[in-house]
């Protein structure tokens, strides 16, 4: 179904002014705006011939009123598109109601049923508007319900011509058959596509409160430790004066934990800011080996201590365009994997070569490797247990998650192929420099 509606453009026509900016719940309202439009145009042609064919009394002027009409709708659609979303609800709450004014007016009176789309009309606005736009929900609401009142009770029927295809009242009961199905079926569509985004609503805040659980998960756990252990040692500074090798000792474990502790802040905020569509991309060409010697530089404390050596091959000119801050978080979690669960004096290889219109950076380590379970939900994107590094590290499990997202951003990609206890290798594509 997806597909039909993506190749008769039908999609787009309905997220035409839906922005990322846009909230879940905003978007659903300009997607209903610009259904109502759509149909409404499409409804008004209909008409148009019906009327022409079927010899409608002042059939002519109503053609004027129809290509006003969707002369206007197809404005509210451009207002859509400029993100002038209040005006374009405004104006086609009351454009609506004006074909079905004029017919019930001067053309079918109350013959064909035609004002019983007031009563369709006067709930639109229901999905339409927020509750903070109330007086415009009731003020709409009542005046379309004043039309149809008037109409059902004080109304009188359309006199028509000897001769012409509605002068049969058979006719006049298919228009007014077709009228009533039509109003229904209006109502079902609206319905239901406000129920589909209902739902989405609701999965949408169940992912929210899920990360909010998550975020103080990590808060909790594996940021006060850390923290807890820096304090710990900072007052023994303050309270002692340490032989010289302890000292050292000491701060190289002070800098250790302040790296891990950076890192685990860093792909948090960064997973924020994905999550919530802040993350902002600013690609430039750079060099790739200024990048990498950074990550180098942060972890080297923490692959000293391990014994692990760097087996790097990557040629000196090799250059990206990416985002700076992006790709050297990117690089720095996918290293501090790759040491985490390296094991004691193992070997990580660092291999950059050009492929096609992208860098493929790899990285290759002999560590305790993936299962497949965990290795599936990766290649998913879920997010995923952190298990503990070969000396005890502990990870937050969203490190490989914000590199995916990072990629993505700057139209990278990232595969991963791991087997357990055999290693691990992350292979990495990112634009090369214009």
């Amino acid at each position: 179904m997806k597909a039909l509606l993506d190749r008769l453009g039908i999609r787009r026509l309905l997220n035409l002014g839906v922005t990322k900016h846009l909230g879940l719940e905003s978007s659903v309202r300009v997607q209903l705006s610009n259904l109502i439009a759509v149909l409404g145009i499409f409804s008004n042609i209909q008409y148009s011939f019906l009327f022409t064919i079927a010899g409608a009394p002042y059939y002519q002027i109503m053609n004027l009123v129809h290509v006003f009409v969707i002369t206007t709708l197809l404005f509210v659609l451009y207002l859509n598109v400029k993100e002038r979303y209040a005006l374009a609800r405004i104006i086609l709450v009351f454009i609506v109601s004006v074909p079905l004014l004029c017919v019930s007016t001067f053309s079918f009176g109350s013959s064909g049923g035609f004002y019983y789309y007031f009563l369709v009309f006067a709930i639109v606005p229901f999905v339409l508007f927020s509750y903070e736009e109330k007086w415009w929900i009731l003020f709409v609401f009542l005046t379309n319900t004043a039309f149809y009142v008037w109409f059902e009770f004080f109304g009188k029927p359309g006199l028509f011509e000897e001769g012409t295809f509605l002068y049969h009242k058979e006719v006049q009961e298919l228009f007014r058959i077709n009228s009533v199905v039509s109003c229904l079926s209006f109502v079902v569509l609206f319905m239901f596509y406000f129920l589909r985004n209902i739902n989405r609503i609701q999965k949408e805040m169940i992912r929210t409160n899920d990360h909010k659980d998550r975020i103080f998960s990590i808060l909790a756990h594996d940021l006060k430790g850390p923290i807890g252990t820096m304090s710990t040692f900072l007052g023994y500074l303050t309270t002692s004066v340490p032989e010289r090798d302890e000292l050292i000792f000491g701060l190289k474990e002070l800098k250790k934990t302040t790296n891990q502790t950076y890192l685990v802040l860093e792909n948090l905020l960064d997973w924020v800011q994905n999550e919530t569509k802040k993350t902002q991309c600013n690609p430039k060409n750079l060099d790739l080996s200024a990048i990498l010697k950074n990550a180098f530089d942060l972890l080297n404390i923490q692959a000293t201590d391990k014994g692990i050596t760097w087996e790097i091959k990557v040629p000196e000119n090799a250059s990206v365009y990416c985002d700076e801050r992006m790709t050297a978080t990117v690089l720095r979690n996918i290293l501090s994997n790759a040491v985490k669960y390296s094991h004691p004096k193992g070997r990580v290889v660092i291999e950059a070569e050009p492929v096609s219109q992208f860098m493929e950076i790899r990285f290759q380590d002999n560590g305790v490797g993936m299962t497949d379970e965990l290795l599936n939900k990766i290649i998913e994107g879920k997010r995923f247990a952190s298990g503990f590094g070969t000396v005890g590290e502990k990870g937050t499990g969203l490190g490989l998650l914000v590199c995916m997202e990072l990629l993505k951003e700057q139209d990278g990609s990232l595969q991963v192929v791991s087997k357990a206890q055999l290693g691990t290798k992350i292979i990495i594509q990112l634009p090369l420099a214009r």
